[in-house]
């Protein structure tokens, strides 16, 4: 049996970083354009091989700018919509160039949105402060994994540190060997050299 949810399932969720909140018209949620274009792309291809859109001649009606917006997937014959978004071109007489870029990106986004694209934004879920919680946690990227601390004798490099530290604060090699323990420099440890940076930053010269 074909499951006709898979595309839905696969990306309805948005990632929160890729998200911000606009006060306006009652405050709603606002999505990364670029972001959808690149989960578009995840999902399909890159945009012209596996998916695309075909754009028509802006329409301009008092002081909006409207563009009609097909999309096709995986075939070019492949297609719904057109779709139409719009943007304000004219605001208090003051015009907008990007206005039907604006309006072009607007059918997009309800165009990617009917095929399943942040629905949890388009069904509300972002209006619940847990599911929100929830989604930036799985959103969350993994935290990278500690380095592990060498252990057993010091190398060279570590050795010479020491010994340039030693000259430095005018200490005999032999002092610090017998406060550690040790019959050498090479006989000192890693899990000794936290010890050993307090011991020389502390080291008072005995009068």
């Amino acid at each position: 049996m074909t499951d006709t949810m898979h595309l839905w399932n696969k990306v309805s969720k948005t990632n929160p970083d890729n998200t911000k909140k606009v006060n306006q018209r009652g405050g709603f949620t606002s999505i990364c354009a670029q972001s959808q274009i690149m989960e578009a792309t995840r999902a399909f291809g890159p945009i012209g091989q596996g998916w695309g859109y075909i754009a028509e001649a802006p329409i301009f009606h008092d002081n909006l700018v409207l563009v009609r917006v097909t999309l096709w997937h995986g075939d070019r014959e492949n297609t719904f919509g057109p779709v139409i978004g719009g943007a304000e071109w004219k605001v208090k007489e003051r015009l907008d160039s990007d206005a039907p870029k604006k309006a072009t990106t607007d059918a997009i986004t309800k165009l990617l949105s009917q095929l399943g694209f942040n629905a949890d934004v388009f069904l509300g879920l972002y209006d619940d402060s847990k599911y929100v919680a929830q989604v930036t946690r799985e959103f969350a990227p993994e935290p990278e994994p500690k380095a592990e601390l060498p252990t057993g004798p010091i190398n060279d490099k570590t050795r010479d540190w020491v010994s340039d530290q030693l000259h430095k604060k005018q200490i005999e090699p032999g002092e610090l060997c017998r406060a550690f323990e040790v019959t050498s420099l090479k006989a000192l440890t890693y899990e000794q050299i936290n010890a050993v940076k307090d011991w020389l930053s502390n080291y008072r010269k005995a009068a």
